[in-house]
């Protein structure tokens, strides 16, 4: 395997699992609070969650026992760190499949309309059949449909953005809306641009140029989708304004008409089962290595769960993606700062990239999420 495709490979893993069902909200959000201040929020939060990532990978090089976060919390931060992030982990991971398969069964439904009718929850256990049997095969089917998927995905969403840039209209791109919601961004990017749960695959694809190139994948991989989500949510709140839709297509309609509607679906499903593939073999290895778990029981939990939340009725799309990105990714990212800096005197090998971190940095990061925490529980 080559250097370029190892680097290809790796960064299309990160992308896909970043690019998810979270940029079908930004723009919703960004009509919400003003496109200006929303950009604004990106450019800050993608900085921090970049940062966050290579935190992360430094943590896993300075390891040489195999874990994923769970596992790093209890080895360094003992069985404290092991129960905290055990409930940050998995249900961060678990809302995370959840908004997948609802806002998934929604666009399967609405692509394959006129061709098989099927209901939106009918959509959503044909997306867990496929994307579990996926991540039961392993990582390495996963990896090589990723590596392709999240290419067309790229393609088509910038496409449509491009497309619908030539029906904006200026004055919807206003920096602040006065409309109270001017926090909503904060949760639903964090949520959109999270995607540690990668970083223990991709070195699985690196193996011994891991640390070489690692950091460039790390950047380049959440840079990508920054980039596109900052596209998307300008073309889409400029056609539609204070009308767009919380899941960001059906507020085009009336602009591009209903075709957008099945070209849309097509980027929506996309973008839901390359993120499924990746969270669910997060999950499932972590049962497997943190745990002890059996490979029958790692998979039957890793289904279960989100399927039972599904049927329990949960259906709220844009709180699962506000709550879970402002409190749990908030908590994940002082977790992980918590792992490292006690990986950084207690790691048992040299990792081939080190951090220098400003110690005012740090704290600047560890206040934005102990803020966004208290903030979405108070407000």
């Amino acid at each position: 395997m080559t250097g370029f495709y190892k680097f290809a490979l790796a960064t299309a893993t990160l992308v896909g699992t970043i690019i998810g069902v979270g940029m079908f909200g930004l723009p919703y959000a960004a009509a919400q609070a003003g496109l200006g201040l929303t950009l604004l929020y990106l450019l800050v939060l993608a900085a921090a969650v970049t940062l966050i990532h290579l935190v992360y990978g430094e943590i896993v090089l300075r390891s040489g026992a195999k874990h994923r976060l769970v596992g790093y919390a209890k080895m360094y931060l003992g069985s404290w760190g092991k129960l905290f992030g055990s409930v940050v982990f998995f249900v961060t991971l678990y809302l995370a499949l959840l908004a997948y398969l609802l806002i998934g069964g929604e666009f399967l439904s609405v692509f394959l309309h006129g061709v098989w009718d099927i209901s939106p929850a009918e959509g959503s256990l044909f997306i867990a059949a496929f994307g579990f049997l996926v991540v039961f095969k392993g990582v390495k089917t996963a990896g090589a449909l990723e590596l392709v998927m999240s290419a067309v995905l790229t393609v088509l969403i910038l496409g449509l953005s491009v497309y619908s840039l030539r029906f904006a209209e200026p004055n919807n791109w206003s920096f602040l809306n006065r409309t109270g919601n001017s926090f909503l961004p904060y949760g639903v990017i964090l949520f959109a641009l999270a995607g540690g749960s990668a970083i223990p695959e991709i070195i699985v694809f690196l193996r011994n140029g891991r640390g070489r190139l690692l950091k460039k994948v790390i950047i380049m991989g959440t840079i990508v989708p920054a980039a596109i989500y900052a596209v998307f949510a300008v073309a889409v709140v400029g056609v539609s304004g204070l009308k767009t839709s919380p899941e960001a297509l059906a507020g085009l309609v009336s602009v591009l008409g209903s075709s957008v509607i099945r070209y849309g679906a097509l980027i929506g499903f996309l973008a839901v089962i390359t993120s499924f593939f990746t969270i669910g073999l997060n999950i499932q290895n972590s049962f497997r290595l943190d745990f002890g778990l059996s490979k029958f029981s790692s998979s039957f939990l890793t289904a279960a769960v989100p399927l039972a939340l599904f049927f329990y009725g949960q259906r709220d799309f844009i709180a699962i993606l506000s709550f879970t990105g402002a409190v749990l990714g908030g908590l994940e990212g002082l977790l992980l700062l918590a792992i490292w800096r006690r990986a950084k005197k207690n790691g048992d090998r040299e990792p081939e990239y080190r951090l220098k971190l400003p110690p005012a940095l740090i704290f600047a990061l560890t206040l934005m999420f102990l803020a966004g925490v208290v903030y979405q529980f108070v407000y």
